[in-house]
């Protein structure tokens, strides 16, 4: 497939090698007390070293009171991001690229959760909204999501919160910054109306609802530049919660993706979980109820409604898109300059020699070894991680 293995510059200068780029997942092998270990490093490096044009690292939570995962990697303190420097580093030695991705998981969290009660803080959230359903594998009786939140009182301390791990994964040799904005996480949160019922100036309106996010990102682009930020949405999101009505969806994000353009960054990446394209490809989406029901048009793709809002003549931001394409399909849509970067999540775990498979034409390796692989608990932070079999290109063709 030709077209994903074109060169392509993101932003003003951060030259990519091919159009394909690794997603971030979270795999909680961060057992040094959240910092990325040998085995991040080791999965890293490998997956640039086959050529991949770009990496974006596991979401990484940006203070403690944000922390999800148990074994997530955080970047909030200098020992944070000198770890960071190690995986940066090697991923730069086999020339690669690699975005950074703050994160706060807002409402969807836990308060018995070791890092958030370690840092004495409550669960914050733009209003108290508990989230629906949810499952803590690593709590007692798996729990849901914590019905007690604490209304974040002035959002510009989380904002600065970001502003900090921005700067910290600069100095820790990233190339660049993805914001994650969706999966119902707290810049999710805001943007969404039944889980922001505030009366302020960052609630209510649309305007409002996106104040928070854009804040959020602004304080990025300060440290960063917008020419190498981009950010992660997902307007037909029904993860955590997350879902809205298809009238609420185009209005927030008619508004959202004109003042993403505004700032003129690298680029937008449009996730598609939670319309039927995706579920038709993906058998654990697919076995889920449908949260949005009947409010989506029957076939509805976003790209075909938000694509000409990113990618259009005179748009410096590149397009970037996300859950379940095929090789084939996203080639495609390079060809017909639909998108420009196609990424991919989960093929990359099974399948360190991805771009190779590419190139030689060759399917993706499968998942074999069951649901466990993605999350653990593990003995071995390379179990799962860094023991699936690699061919080389030359291989796979014969």
């Amino acid at each position: 497939m030709t077209e994903l293995l074109q060169p392509i510059v993101l932003g003003d200068n951060i030259p990519l090698r091919n159009r394909i780029c690794m997603g971030s997942m979270t795999r909680n092998r961060c057992i040094n007390d959240n910092k990325p270990t040998d085995a991040s490093i080791k999965h890293y490096s490998a997956r640039a070293q086959d050529g991949t044009g770009l990496v974006v690292a596991e979401g990484t939570f940006i203070t403690p009171h944000g922390a999800e995962w148990p074994h997530a990697p955080v970047m909030y303190e200098q020992e944070h991001a000198d770890a960071w420097s190690k995986v940066t580093k090697a991923v730069h030695e086999v020339r690669g690229k690699i975005l950074f991705q703050p994160w706060h998981a807002g409402r969807i969290q836990n308060d018995k959760m070791p890092m958030l009660q370690a840092s004495g803080d409550p669960v914050y959230a733009p209003s108290n909204v508990p989230a629906k359903g949810g499952k803590f594998r690593t709590l007692e009786g798996t729990p849901g999501h914590t019905q007690n939140l604490t209304e974040i009182k002035d959002p510009k301390g989380i904002v600065e919160q970001f502003r900090k791990s921005a700067w910290l994964a600069k100095q820790a040799g990233f190339d660049g910054i993805e914001l994650l904005s969706q999966g119902g996480y707290l810049l999710h949160n805001f943007l969404c109306s039944h889980a922001n019922t505030r009366m302020d100036e960052y609630g209510g309106s649309v305007e409002n609802r996106c104040r928070f996010p854009l804040e959020v990102l602004d304080a990025i682009i300060e440290v960063w530049g917008s020419r190498a930020v981009g950010i992660k949405i997902c307007p037909t999101d029904d993860y955590n919660d997350s879902a809205v009505s298809y009238d609420e969806l185009t209005d927030t994000y008619t508004y959202y993706i004109k003042e993403l353009i505004r700032r003129d960054l690298a680029f937008v990446n449009l996730s598609r979980r939670g319309c039927d394209l995706a579920r038709e490809t993906d058998d654990y989406f697919r076995s889920q109820p449908r949260a949005h029901g009947k409010e989506l048009p029957p076939g509805y793709e976003p790209l075909a409604q938000f694509g000409p809002l990113i990618k259009y003549p005179g748009s410096r931001t590149l397009l970037m898109v996300n859950h379940e394409y095929t090789v084939e399909e996203a080639s495609g849509m390079i060809t017909q300059k639909r998108i420009d970067i196609v990424q991919f999540g989960r093929p990359f775990i099974y399948n360190p020699d991805l771009v190779s498979r590419v190139r030689a034409g060759v399917p993706f390796a499968s998942n074999t070894r069951g649901g466990t692989v993605n999350y653990g608990p593990f003995e071995d932070p390379n179990e799962n991680y860094n023991d699936w079999p690699s061919s080389s290109a030359k291989d796979i063709l014969s």
